[in-house]
């Protein structure tokens, strides 16, 4: 049902019979309403849809992240879009059964290349925590300026649980830790790490994949 808002002289809102009205600032647009087709999708679109909604669930739990790793990717683009085309196109594989996660190949962000060169992680169960340890390339750190850029650790199991570290070092310290919580079933954590400027500009650097874990 249509809908004048601010009495007879207002704008009108909403469905009436077979259009939509829709009310934008001072002008109001007259929509007919989308027609359901009674066509059955093709075997390509099945599969569009299916490589869509797996990447669409598998980023859901790490938005806030994805937000800061995809911002400048594409200045024409919501980090949103531009981290769901980046993975659509690199991070999903056929399988005999569909389409799988490329763990690898994924990226939590995309910039300049991660400095990291060499590193180890530790689990420790009594202070439940996760700390990762670096070396990295010195002279990409200066060409790019990112000594002093922040580090963001994201540990993600596909069950959609995620940490990420609320306190964030930079990446000549060397190290980062994340606080850990127990969940209900032990789950295999896959460990991404980017670096970003935190001058205003949000560079970032890519994600790096560094494997996973139990917890």
């Amino acid at each position: 049902m249509a809908v004048i808002k601010n009495g007879a002289n207002g704008a009108l809102s909403g469905k009436a019979g077979s259009v939509v009205f829709v009310t934008e600032g001072n002008t109001t647009y007259v929509r007919g309403l989308p027609k359901k087709s009674k066509k059955k999708p093709s075997a390509d679109q099945i599969q569009s849809r299916s490589r869509f909604s797996l990447i669409q669930k598998f980023i859901s739990p790490m938005l806030v992240l994805l937000r800061i790793g995809f911002k400048n990717y594409n200045l024409n683009k919501k980090a949103y879009s531009n981290a769901m085309s980046y993975n659509l196109n690199n991070a999903i594989e056929k399988t005999a059964t569909g389409y799988a996660i490329n763990y690898e190949n994924f990226r939590v962000s995309k910039g300049t290349p991660n400095p990291i060169t060499s590193y180890t992680f530790e689990v420790d169960k009594e202070t439940e925590t996760f700390t990762l340890s670096w070396n990295y390339d010195a002279n990409l750190s200066a060409v790019c300026d990112l000594n002093t850029s922040s580090c963001r650790l994201l540990l993600y199991c596909p069950e959609e649980v995620a940490f990420a570290n609320e306190n964030m070092k930079t990446l000549a310290l060397r190290t980062q830790t994340v606080k850990l919580q127990r969940q209900q079933h032990i789950g295999t954590y896959h460990i991404y790490v980017f670096f970003y400027k935190t001058d205003g500009s949000d560079e970032c650097t890519d994600s790096k994949y560094l494997g996973t874990f139990e917890w």
